[in-house]
């Protein structure tokens, strides 16, 4: 069942006592939640929020607990044995009394490494198997979890990533010109933007490989949060890094590429960097969802992308170019369409496309139909 692209009528509880909703989620850095909070308060429905009410009685005056990313509960870590016990307990407890309900953010948490990978599994399929209904961002995702002996009996519905119009509406009407100016950025160029924290090596090699390919005199790359700050200064104990990264500096402006340290950025910065780019190339090898992908339509981009999971789905939904991370002609072929694309006003339509289907009303609205549904079905 898809919910994101119905009408913005909530369902079936009409004028009976509104759903009470916890969001078991604490704020940061990642606008999704509260997004998608401001659009169930546009649709009348005020929610709860906080993984401190999640492990209180607080909990108990909700009808639908959401989890979000499942290693939230744990402040964004592995948990212990003894807090996935906790955990076992307080999912058992919630069931006879409300709805759980689940995003599917990520197949895999982005913080599993070869040490910890195994309690990670162990916590997203503990959660799955608790939830009543799973929230999909693309039909892809809705794929991959067919068959699944711990999803039988859930129901899944597919809400696409929000627009995020309503966070960024102050900044729409910032031009090119003058995004790029605030910058520092070359003003007759075409512009790439890299968005993101780069999570790992393979990240950084898909970009230059893939610039280097491309060969562009006119290009200039912009990758937001490319390594840490203190990547380019000065240790006692390792001077040759001194030496290896003022040679990756010289390397990079010399290619028209500037690459910026970690940090954290206002939602002003954010959207002046969507707003001085040309094209936006989402830099991920195999994740299921990119939120570049609603910014860069909202900011009136064109978009290329990898193949796999539901960024590649909406991608070529919308006529967009993707590549195989793995094949690096692919990765040149698909920046240089969407260079091309960009210059022939595919922006637009890009952004027609996301405000009609992914608004953040629409979003909320069809989380509230979702929670109305679910709690009539009790």
């Amino acid at each position: 069942m898809v919910l994101g692209a119905l009408d913005a009528t909530p369902g079936a509880r009409g004028t009976e006592q509104a759903v009470n909703v916890l969001f078991a989620f604490d704020g940061d850095l990642n606008p999704y939640v509260d997004v998608v909070r401001a659009g169930l308060a546009a649709a009348g429905r005020p929610t709860d929020a906080g993984t401190d009410k999640f492990w209180s009685d607080a909990l108990f005056r909700h009808d639908v607990v959401h989890v979000q990313w499942p290693e939230t509960l744990f402040g964004w870590r592995a948990p212990t044995a003894d807090e996935m016990a906790r955990l076992r307990r307080r999912l058992r407890e919630i069931q006879p009394r409300a709805r759980i309900v689940l995003t599917r953010h990520n197949a895999v948490s982005h913080l599993a490494t070869a040490k910890n990978a195994a309690i990670f599994r162990e916590l997203y399929e503990l959660v799955e198997s608790a939830c009543d209904a799973m929230i999909h961002m693309g039909e892809t995702s809705r794929a991959q979890c067919a068959g699944q002996p711990h999803l039988r009996g859930k129901r899944h519905v597919t809400i696409p990533l929000p627009v995020f119009d309503e966070l960024y509406a102050p900044y729409l009407n910032v031009s090119r010109a003058e995004a790029r100016r605030r910058l520092g950025l070359p003003t007759h160029r075409k512009i790439v933007l890299a968005f993101g924290n780069f999570r790992n090596d393979g990240e950084k090699k898909l970009v230059e490989s893939t610039w280097r390919a491309l060969g562009d005199p006119q290009a200039f790359l912009v990758a937001a949060r490319w390594h840490s700050p203190r990547t380019y200064g000065f240790s006692p104990r390792h001077p040759l890094c001194l030496l290896r990264s003022m040679r990756q500096a010289v390397r990079a402006r010399w290619r028209h590429m500037r690459l910026e340290p970690k940090r954290d950025f206002t939602d002003e910065e954010v959207a002046l960097y969507f707003a001085a780019a040309d094209a936006v190339f989402i830099q991920r090898l195999d994740d299921l969802n990119s939120g570049n992908l609603p910014m860069a339509f909202l900011f009136r981009k064109a978009v290329a992308g990898p193949a796999g999971g539901n960024i590649g789905e909406w991608l070529r939904k919308t006529d967009n170019p993707v590549f195989d991370p793995q094949d690096p002609d692919s990765c040149r072929l698909a920046l240089q369409r969407a260079l091309e694309l960009a210059a022939a006003g595919k922006g637009e339509e890009n952004h027609a496309y996301a405000m009609a289907h992914w608004s953040t009303k629409q979003v909320g609205a069809a989380h509230a139909r979702l929670y109305d549904e679910l709690v009539a079905a009790q």
